[in-house]
């Protein structure tokens, strides 16, 4: 019983300091798990997980590039690489990392796949008029 009520209490104190959840859905699965259900050189299109996976890098980048827009005018070009080179980049670094996740994967195309640019950033907008990226409540 002793062991039982210990177990229960570790349990609870681990779980109140739990850490925050940063990065959700399919960036946190194993490349091991996505080396299992695809093959390489199969496309972005061969079944459910490829897909998948090949969306949520897309969408994680494509948030990064609003992000990096709005703070500094920088972005990574998705049409630097085409879709079927993107993927490859994809399973093969899972192949290369089984122990990496998807999240890895995404950030070595940011880092070493895709182009980076840059636009010259907008002036603020002129006073009494709407700043679109400010609160909506100074609108």
């Amino acid at each position: 019983m002793r062991w039982l009520l210990a177990s229960v209490v570790l349990l609870a104190s681990t779980a109140a300091q739990a850490e925050p959840g940063i990065v959700s859905g399919m960036g946190t699965q194993a490349c091991a798990a996505i080396n299992a259900h695809t093959q390489p050189g199969g496309g972005y299109g061969q079944n459910g997980v490829s897909a998948a996976a090949f969306s949520w890098v897309q969408g994680y980048i494509s948030a990064w590039n609003v992000i990096g827009l709005i703070k500094g005018g920088r972005f990574a070009d998705l049409t630097s690489l085409t879709a079927n080179e993107q993927w490859s980049r994809i399973a093969a670094f899972c192949q290369e990392h089984p122990d990496g996740f998807l999240f890895d994967a995404a950030r070595d195309m940011l880092a070493n796949g895709l182009k980076m640019g840059a636009v010259i950033p907008m002036p603020p907008a002129p006073a009494g008029t709407a700043d679109l990226d400010g609160p909506a409540s100074a609108r």
